[in-house]
């Protein structure tokens, strides 16, 4: 179980998931060894060995970086497993990349919500009431 976020580039930019038109298109977000370079200027030490995504492990949490079988790639799938201190590196690697990332629990994008940790929140409360059974 995870929270998850998905990335991804859009001709405009938009706050929520109803904003996007219906004829609108993801755009290319690089070659995934460029994605992967991005990726890693925020959350170094990624491994990388696996050809699907790579793993980040840190003292505040994982993610598990998940790729589609694109090149140039239209985007990628973050399975977090985490403290709120990891929201704001995902927040600023979609700013300086002009990504979005899309909180599939709040369905809102990250960089444009009021309060990004939100979706994380929301998950770490499901997730111990599974765990505690309260």
């Amino acid at each position: 179980m995870s929270w998850d976020v998905s990335v991804m580039r859009f001709r405009g930019v938009y706050q929520k998931l109803g904003d996007i038109p219906n004829d609108e298109e993801c755009v290319f977000i690089g070659t995934r060894n460029a994605v992967q370079q991005a990726i890693s200027a925020y959350f170094p030490g990624v491994d990388w060995t696996n050809p699907g995504g790579g793993k980040f492990d840190s003292p505040f949490g994982s993610i598990e970086f998940q790729f589609r079988n694109d090149d140039p790639c239209t985007g990628f799938t973050m399975h977090m497993r985490a403290s709120e201190e990891i929201v704001a590196p995902v927040v600023a690697m979609c700013l300086e990349n002009q990504w979005q990332a899309f909180d599939m629990t709040t369905n809102l994008f990250l960089e444009k919500s009021v309060d990004p940790t939100c979706g994380l929140v929301q998950w770490q409360r499901y997730r111990n009431s599974l765990t505690t059974g309260t």
